[in-house]
């Protein structure tokens, strides 16, 4: 639908009715307020109505911010709309983005050009399962031969456009993926494609923090009917170890993941938020916690339960109170988030309307056994020597007693009596009280 097929005056019944220039701000200000009580088709058209004020009209910063706020406010209500109901082209949101990092002439005013690219972004996040499955093939034919390695920026810039184009979602009910051809959607065809991008080049934390939040985006949204090999597994596991920068070499040099601390610098005005905002060592975490969670659907040989078991035996030194250090922050939101996520995922497949396949669903043996490991650490970061750990460890510990009431509250009473009755250790029984 184009702006001058629409019939304002009946289509926006709150408006003054003008066409002056003042009338987008009118347009986004109002609804604001009412787009909520709107029926589907009316909600539908004032998307398509948003997505072409934001694409194909030169608006100025304040009203393009408005428009962009207003449709992803409208997106973001999952129970409202589906794909099912609207789709968009995801080429013109690119060539927004592209024009802006990647400029044919010297823009006069960068701060807000910035300013710009953040609403587009934020914007991007929520409108990406509402492009077409088949994109996927025309993103990866747009942006991979931009690939350029001897040009670490530019790789930057492409990873990132990656992440934030190639749709994840599943497809809309009743209908069936494509496993072939051009216009393929099944992931499982290009999934090998960004593993093997990931594998190129010189895996810094930059890349690894982006195609982790890609891959784990994708877990997410397929709900238990993506499969990845067992190699895919270590080489994720591989990948998140090297986020939380333990000191387990002599010195940097060994760790050719540090080269990418001299490029942020030079890649710094490419660089866009991969996620709602969160700094990126939040999201490194908390991709990682996810990754473990929603890949985690039974005890087979090799599989997420086995890997986690041997990365937890690796780093579970680092969470001791006296070996407390700059990894210390990192891998107390890492513990947190893994017991929050294992919340969310049991009350979500214990929901009548889950559409997760019985198959893919978490078990209660395998739970149990991700329960104890994350107490393991759990109870040992309790008398952290800083205030932030010891507080995640408090939330941790109540998101799992939530789940499994009797592996917590008695292990934990004990270390708790055993902590107040202490005489010699007086941080302890601070601690626990």
């Amino acid at each position: 639908m184009r702006l001058d097929e629409v019939n304002w005056a009946r289509l926006l019944p709150y408006s003054r009715g003008n066409e002056d220039a003042e009338f987008e701000h009118d347009f986004v200000a109002q609804f604001k307020v009412s787009y909520l009580v709107l029926p589907v088709e009316m909600r539908i058209k004032l998307c398509c109505i948003l997505y072409e004020l934001t694409t194909t009209h030169t608006l100025d910063l304040t009203a393009f911010s408005m428009c962009c706020a207003m449709l992803a406010r409208m997106l973001r209500r999952e129970d409202r709309l589906t794909a099912q109901d609207i789709t968009f082209d995801w080429r013109k949101l690119y060539d927004l983005v592209r024009n802006i990092v990647v400029p044919k002439i010297w823009q006069d005013n960068p701060i807000q050009q910035r300013s710009k690219l953040k609403n587009i972004v934020d914007l991007i996040c929520e409108a990406n399962r509402f492009f077409p499955q088949s994109a996927a093939m025309e993103v990866f034919e747009e942006l991979l031969p931009q690939i350029q390695f001897n040009s670490m920026d530019r790789q930057i810039l492409t990873v990132q456009l990656l992440t934030l184009f190639v749709p994840t979602a599943r497809p809309p009910k009743g209908v069936e993926l494509v496993t072939s051809g051009p216009q393929s959607t099944d992931p499982q065809r290009w999934l090998p494609t960004i593993f093997s991008l990931w594998s190129f080049n010189l895996r810094t934390s930059v890349f690894d923090a982006y195609l982790m939040n890609l891959v784990t985006t994708l877990v997410l949204e397929q709900r238990g009917q993506l499969k990845l090999t067992n190699e895919q597994l270590r080489f994720v596991f591989a990948s998140g170890l090297h986020f939380f920068n333990l000191p387990v070499s002599r010195g940097a040099a060994t760790l050719p993941r540090n080269i990418s601390m001299q490029l942020r610098d030079s890649s710094g005005v490419y660089r866009m938020q991969a996620g709602a905002g969160l700094p990126l060592k939040e999201e490194r975490a908390h991709s990682f916690a996810r990754f473990i969670v929603y890949t985690m659907h039974d005890e087979s040989s090799g599989g997420t339960l086995e890997l986690f078991e041997q990365l937890v035996q690796m780093i579970e030194p680092f969470y001791h109170p006296s070996n407390n250090g700059a990894w210390s922050g990192l891998l107390a939101r890492f513990l947190r988030h893994l017991a929050k996520e294992l919340l969310q995922r049991s009350r979500a497949e214990a929901a009548e309307d889950c559409e997760v396949p019985v198959d893919a669903r978490l078990s209660r043996s395998v739970r149990r056994r991700l329960v104890v490991l994350v107490r393991t650490l759990a109870m040992l970061l309790l008398f952290s020597k800083g205030e932030d750990s010891v507080s995640m460890s408090h939330s941790t510990l109540k998101h799992l007693a939530e789940l499994e009431p009797d592996l917590i509250f008695r292990p934990l009473l004990d270390t708790l009596y055993t902590a107040i009755d202490s005489v010699t250790e007086t941080h302890r029984m601070i601690s626990a009280m």
